[in-house]
């Protein structure tokens, strides 16, 4: 093996300093600014999103608080308007039960007269049917027509009774 051999280890050396020194060279000159400005640019990138990730986590937060104040507002709003038609349906019905209790009211008063006048004439239709019935009976019992002195007599004791 030529690498073992003892007379050319001096020329290894010498390409082996070579070799090493060029290859420093080339990572120190090249590789290693490479590798840094992309370090550097990765650094500078994440530090920028991250800026930019606070900025719109301030934002988003300012416009959910606006959201929840315009949201409240509205629900206020909302209510507001709810309690305002629940009155005005309220004084509605009470209007309509007013008018409903005064026409059922104005109907039963109506009602009441009719049944009064149509007891009235019934009593009076009453009077006469009893009357003449009297008049009839008295007269199939007795034989003979009772007086029209009689007859009243009977109406009145009727109309004392009735």
């Amino acid at each position: 093996m030529p690498q073992l051999d003892i007379s050319t280890y001096i020329s290894q050396l010498f390409w082996l300093a070579i070799t090493f020194s060029a290859l420093y060279v080339l990572v120190k000159g090249v590789i290693l600014p490479r590798i840094g400005q992309t370090l550097e640019n990765r650094h500078r990138r994440i530090a920028e999103d991250q800026e930019m990730a606070e900025r719109l986590q301030r934002q988003a937060r300012e416009i959910m608080e606006q959201t929840e104040a315009l949201l409240a507002e509205t629900r206020a709003k909302a209510q507001a308007l709810v309690r305002e038609e629940r009155e005005k349906v309220s004084a509605e019905i009470e209007a309509m039960r007013k008018e409903l209790e005064a026409a059922l009211a104005a109907k039963i008063a109506r009602a009441e007269s009719e049944l009064q006048t149509a007891k009235q004439a019934a009593l009076k239709e009453l009077e006469g049917t009893v009357g003449e019935l009297a008049a009839e009976i008295a007269e199939r019992v007795a034989g003979q027509r009772p007086s029209a002195k009689v007859l009243q007599a009977v109406a009145s004791r009727l109309n004392e009774e009735g």
